[in-house]
């Protein structure tokens, strides 16, 4: 069973009529395992208009959760809850309790923090279409270590070429998304990503998330936006950015493929270091670097080498889309200040990895793609 909570404001209009939307809601989730939980300080009130205006049948799918109550911690796995909120205070509700809070685009009046870290959805049917996505299985395109501390996981393909049925499409809405902050999927792209987090023990107790720079340096994209919102749903406040690009890079997509490789990680290394605020503090943690892509995996490798000659524990690398190439693992050498610029590196070991491929990623693509389809 899948509990949708309700703000009050969401399913109640200002003179406390209930909005169409809500009906369109209880009529959209009738034949699914989905129940309302309506959160709200006066249940009786509400509690009566409701039962005035809907039959039996739907009253069933209604239930009521006191705001104090809920404003505290109530829940241990939230997999299965999520909360349309409206005022600041459902902020409390989710941060308590890691429920995925989203902000209700068809409502005015949602206030400050609910905008600011609420994720935007235009209706109800696109909440429901998220909850769809989330209740898929959980099937990653690569998962393999890259050495004992590190391990590497795509959550798609993002070759056409070796594209089945739908997934062509999927990987260019997912493009638009990731390259060139296209909006009007990227509640697809954040879902999607979110079956790997929630469903996977390997993302539990992660001290730091953080994303790789991009190539200019600016955070303006949505990989910044999908790391900053996972922070606030597994409540890590630790918000400063760990990589800094202090000089920027040639973007990858302006090089050929003996270029990138052969260049490997050294003009990352040349033009990445740690932010100071984190000096001292990596010594034993657990951090997960999310990127847009993988490819060859030179951005991945700068971060990889600076995280181990600081003696983390433990390295999840994420991309979003893999484009099927062998991995290029570099063994670099680091010696000097990696808090600043000027630090040395040298190649002390290099070698291949080819990730074997999931086939079954695909088959979750193609459920997506129907599932937003309409």
């Amino acid at each position: 069973m899948y509990y949708l909570l309700i703000s009050r404001n969401v399913f109640f209009d200002k003179n406390n009529q209930i909005r169409k939307e809500s009906f369109e809601l209880l009529d959209l989730i009738k034949d699914k395992e989905i129940d309302v939980v309506l959160v709200t300080r006066n249940k009786e009130l509400y509690k009566e208009i409701i039962e005035e205006n809907f039959p039996d049948e739907v009253l069933s799918k209604i239930k009521y959760g006191q705001r104090g109550t809920l404003s505290r911690k109530f829940v241990e796995q939230p997999k299965n809850i999520m909360l349309v909120g409206s005022v600041d205070e459902d902020i409390r509700i989710a941060a308590n309790n890691k429920i995925l809070l989203i902000n209700p685009l068809w409502i005015e009046g949602v206030e400050e923090k609910i905008q600011k870290y609420g994720f935007q959805l235009k209706n109800f049917n696109q909440v429901l279409q998220c909850i769809d996505i989330l209740n898929l299985e959980n099937q990653l395109f690569y998962n393999f270590k890259v050495d004992e501390k590190t391990r590497l996981v795509a959550v798609s393909n993002a070759n056409r070429y070796f594209a089945v049925e739908n997934e062509g499409e999927m990987i260019e809405k997912y493009k638009k998304t990731l390259k060139y902050n296209d909006n009007h999927y990227k509640y697809a792209v954040y879902f999607h990503y979110l079956t790997m987090v929630i469903g996977m023990e390997e993302f539990r107790n992660v001290d730091y998330w953080m994303s790789v720079p991009s190539s200019s340096g600016s955070n303006d994209n949505n990989i910044y936006d999908i790391v900053k919102r996972t922070r606030y749903l597994l409540n890590n406040r630790r918000s400063k950015e760990m990589f800094i690009r202090h000089t920027p890079a040639k973007k990858s997509t302006y090089m050929d493929s003996n270029d990138r490789i052969s260049q490997g990680c050294s003009r990352h290394l040349d033009t990445i270091h740690l932010n100071p605020d984190y000096k001292g503090k990596l010594k034993g943690k657990k951090i997960c670097v999310i990127d847009d892509y993988v490819t060859y995996g030179p951005s991945f490798e700068s971060i990889r080498n600076l995280l181990l000659k600081e003696q983390v524990e433990e390295i999840m690398l994420v991309a979003i889309g893999s484009f099927k190439k062998p991995y290029y693992k570099e063994d670099m050498e680091i010696s000097g200040d990696v808090y600043r610029p000027g630090y040395n590196y040298k190649l002390v070991g290099k070698n291949v990895i080819h990730g074997k491929v999931n086939e079954k990623s695909s088959e979750i693509i193609n459920n997506i793609y129907g599932i937003i389809k309409y």
